[in-house]
């Protein structure tokens, strides 16, 4: 991860009302909706290994500084939803396409650990590239005001092949909660038709986070692999989630295969 430093308490202000809605949010759809008109299946794994991450050791919880919670304004709908994106650069901020509003009606917040830990709120300010509705295109880069990363640190792309087995991460905020890391179990499986097959614990609000292949002896070596967007996994041990993979992605998009870092 770039910058890897703990934030400070300059920048901007918290955004109270965004609080006020994570803490009083009631769950459904996937992405999630604040207001519960809709409900969507779980994505577990089997079992919930979901971590929250304030509890985590400090090394864990500075990996997490790149990843905000996306929340966004549905116009046709007058709802509020909310994903997960992560930091890819200085100002750029990688989610899923299928959280995609218009950019003034999205904002990040980072650091939403517990109410009452320091947070930062940053605003739009250009939507750069959004893939189409397909599976293996279901990818958004946004750049948001100000440079987020310069405090809260951000992880370079990787293309590169990956083994099945292979330990992965994910670090998200299920069901618009404090922030939860996924380890227990989150393995890649395979790559197919430009999506990562991977059996990381996620639910609605998961989409958009990096899938990371994580680097614990050398954070800053940490790379996203892909974005997650789909369910589907159970106890079943050929299920899984998935998502876009970066691997596929750079062939794709000249913005995706400038930002990779191998």
């Amino acid at each position: 991860m770039e910058r890897l430093t703990q934030p400070t308490l300059s920048g901007k202000l918290v955004c109270c009302m965004l609080l006020f809605l994570f803490q009083c949010a009631v769950v459904v759809g996937g992405p999630f909706y604040l207001d519960g008109d809709r409900t969507a299946g779980r994505t577990i794994c089997g079992s919930d290994d979901n971590l929250t991450m304030v509890e985590q050791n400090e090394d864990l919880k500075k990996m997490g500084l790149p990843v905000g919670s996306l929340r966004a304004y549905e116009r046709s709908s007058g709802r509020y939803f909310i994903c997960t994106g992560t930091l890819v650069a200085p100002d750029l901020f990688l989610t899923a396409r299928h959280c995609k509003e218009a950019c003034e009606d999205l904002s990040v917040t980072f650091g939403y650990l517990t109410p009452e830990r320091k947070q930062e709120t940053f605003k739009c300010s250009e939507i750069l590239e959004a893939g189409d509705f397909e599976s293996n295109h279901d990818y958004m880069l946004m750049r948001l005001e100000g440079k987020p990363g310069v405090e809260w640190g951000w992880y370079p792309l990787s293309d590169r092949e990956i083994e099945p087995e292979t330990q992965l991460m994910m670090i998200h905020h299920p069901r618009g909660t404090p922030m939860k890391v996924s380890l227990e179990g989150c393995k890649f499986k395979a790559e197919e038709e430009g999506l990562v097959r991977h059996r990381c614990d996620t639910e609605p609000g998961s989409s958009g986070t990096g899938i990371l292949l994580p680097d614990f002896t050398n954070p800053e070596n940490t790379r996203v692999v892909g974005v997650h967007a789909f369910g589907g996994c159970t106890s079943a041990e050929t299920s899984t989630n998935s998502g876009p993979s970066i691997h596929y992605l750079a062939t794709q998009s000249d913005l995706i295969r400038s930002l990779v870092k191998d």
